[in-house]
């Protein structure tokens, strides 16, 4: 959705359409995205970013890996 409850662009230019198809208002689509996941938890620019900042510093020595940052969505495997 955005940081810090700042929609993102990507929330601004795909939301109308997806209330629209869902009959939801703005809180019931959040809400609906919530519960689409297995952790049932919102998944914010935050989380993406605490994951970009942990693989950039030297905390970790890995490489070539991939880290799904979507609460676990199973239509989202494999990746």
């Amino acid at each position: 959705f955005g940081y810090k409850e700042v929609p993102s662009k990507l929330w601004e230019l795909g939301g109308p359409e997806r209330m629209k198809a869902r009959g939801l208002d703005p809180e019931g689509l959040k809400e609906y995205y919530r519960q689409r996941n297995l952790l049932k938890v919102r998944v914010t620019a935050e989380h993406v970013g605490n994951a970009v900042v942990f693989f950039a510093s030297e905390l970790t020595p890995t490489t070539g890996a991939t880290l799904p940052i979507d609460g676990g969505i199973p239509a989202a495997f494999p990746r």
